[in-house]
Parts: C-alpha cells; structure tokens; sequence
C-alpha cells in the first residue's frame, strides 16, 4: 500500500514522540487500532462488492455448486441463495439475481416469500412461477 505525503509525516511524528518519550505506546496502539479496524471495515465492504459483481460463467452444469444454498429438493433459500443460484429460477438472470441480493443487503432477511416482489424486476409472474421453489 503506497502512503501518501501525510502519512508518513504523521508516522515519523508518532515514532519520534514515542522516542522521546512524550507519548505512551498504548496511546500509539489504539491509534493503530482505530487505524486498522478502519481499513478492515472498508475492505470487507470492497470484498463484498467483488462477490456481488463476479460474474456468473461456469464450466459445468449451472447446477453444480460445491456450497449450496438449495436443499434436496431443489429449493432457494432466499436468506441464502448467492447469485448464481438465484440465477435457477426462472425468468431471472443475473441482474435480477444480483438485485435480490442487493435487496437483502439493504433491506435483511426475507421475512416471507412473498417479499421477493418488492424487488426491481420480480413482478407477480416470475414470482407464481418460482413460488414453490423459494423458501426461508
């Protein structure tokens, strides 16, 4: 990671006063702390955007997932499901798929099924023909 001009400036600031004792180095840890928890926080939501737009190309059949938000039967768990399973249904490629988990990012949870309708794109027939589908 590069440093800009004023980082480095306050780094050789914070080590000269821990050399001469002006300040304590449990002071300069919380600031390390706080630094560090900053630049998690932003990387995860980075990561979190980078999980949302892969795209969606498999070498293998659609259906094969080595983690699966569907069970046995074949349901999408919609508190769950990733894109590419989201992507089973039908009438829903992956713009629609990524708007569902977009929802359940801005919005939690799915409280019912029906609740799929409220997102962009998912209109009372993609819905009727997906209902059985769909789970909690």
């Amino acid at each position: 990671m590069r440093y800009s001009m004023r980082h480095w400036k306050n780094n050789c600031f914070i080590l000269m006063m821990l050399s001469l004792g002006v300040i304590s180095p449990s002071v300069f840890a919380q600031s390390f702390d706080q630094n560090f928890q900053e630049w998690k926080a932003k990387q995860q939501m980075y990561d979190q955007k980078l999980n949302i737009s892969k795209p969606s190309h498999s070498y293998g059949s659609k259906n094969s997932y080595t983690k699966s938000s569907n069970d046995s039967t074949g349901q999408i768990h919609l508190n769950q499901a990733t894109v590419n399973e989201f992507q089973q249904l039908k009438g829903v490629g992956e713009k629609k798929a990524q708007a569902i988990v977009e929802y359940r990012q801005k919005n939690g949870s799915f409280k019912n099924i029906d609740e799929i309708k409220n997102v962009k794109g998912i209109g009372p027939a993609i819905f009727e023909k997906n209902k059985s589908r769909l789970a909690l």
